[in-house]
């Protein structure tokens, strides 16, 4: 059978509102277990583990390099927009495989808000194990030092501020390819090399389309860099002139946007899709 073939009853704003609700802690419970999560640990915990190592050579690493490779760099390039990756991509085809999808639509809930409930959970999810992953990298990178709390710590949170924001624009990408495509963790890994990758260090404005134009953005003007650290990071990224880069609200304001505008038109995409799923029963 299709699922395009249930439609759930109507109910009362009271009981949708509840439908929603259990919806979206079933959606953070289900996201808590299962390899993925053990994956992405183990992924935080190597660069945890290699700035702990290189701080306690006889010539310790710098801690302001460390920041700049781990946190900087690893951290939104890589670990950010792969968390987001390997939950988003699921939201509609781990439901499928699993054979779930129809109770989910046999609940008294509207295609169009189930679609949005689960990626709201799940981008709430991915933000809170980025923000863990800063909180863990700053920790192993400046522990012990008089900057830890009054400078590492402070700009953890600047740090999450900006993840976060990354991941309204990162999930909703995913998550509409996960729509499209049954090779969204293909695409999403292409994606992540080609455009966020490379297409982001090109020096033409065709990298603002990119997330991490803005997440670069909003790191050098939320951040409070140390001068020598700014430099850095200006450099490598070929931002050398603030003046010409987009304001702080324009960044989030911007990414906020997207997310909203590509988080409706996915909901659109699944209300009206089809999907070929097997139930008990059935051959």
């Amino acid at each position: 059978m299709t699922v395009a073939e249930v439609r759930p009853p109507r109910r009362s704003l009271s009981t949708e509102t509840s439908a929603l609700m259990a919806l979206f802690d079933l959606t953070v419970r289900q996201h808590t277990h299962g390899r993925r999560l053990l994956v992405l640990i183990l992924l935080y915990l190597l660069p945890c583990a290699l700035a702990v190592l290189l701080r306690s050579l006889p010539h310790p690493a710098p801690t302001d390099a460390l920041e700049f490779a781990l946190v900087l760099t690893l951290l939104p390039h890589g670990l950010a927009p792969l968390t987001a990756l390997l939950y988003t991509a699921g939201v509609v085809s781990d439901e499928v495989e699993e054979q779930t999808l129809t109770y989910l639509l046999l609940r008294s809930i509207p295609r169009w808000e189930l679609f949005l409930t689960k990626l709201l959970a799940t981008m709430c999810m991915t933000a809170l194990l980025v923000a863990m992953a800063v909180l863990a990298l700053y920790t192993s990178i400046y522990a012990g030092t008089p900057q830890f709390w009054s400078e590492a710590l402070p700009r953890a949170g600047g740090v999450i501020a900006v993840a976060t924001l990354a991941q309204v624009g990162y999930c909703v990408l995913f998550g509409f390819l996960g729509l499209v495509t049954r090779r969204a963790l293909i695409g999403g890994i292409a994606y992540i090399v080609a455009v966020e990758g490379i297409l982001a260090n090109l020096d033409f404005v065709g990298r603002s389309l990119t997330v991490v134009y803005y997440v670069r953005t909003l790191s050098l003007r939320w951040l409070d860099l140390p001068t020598e650290q700014l430099r850095r990071c200006q450099d490598a990224w070929g931002m050398t002139e603030l003046d010409k880069l987009p304001s702080s609200s324009t960044c989030a304001l911007g990414l906020l946007g997207f997310g909203a505008a590509v988080s409706l038109v996915s909901a659109l995409w699944f209300a009206r899709s089809e999907f070929r799923v097997k139930t008990p029963g059935s051959d």
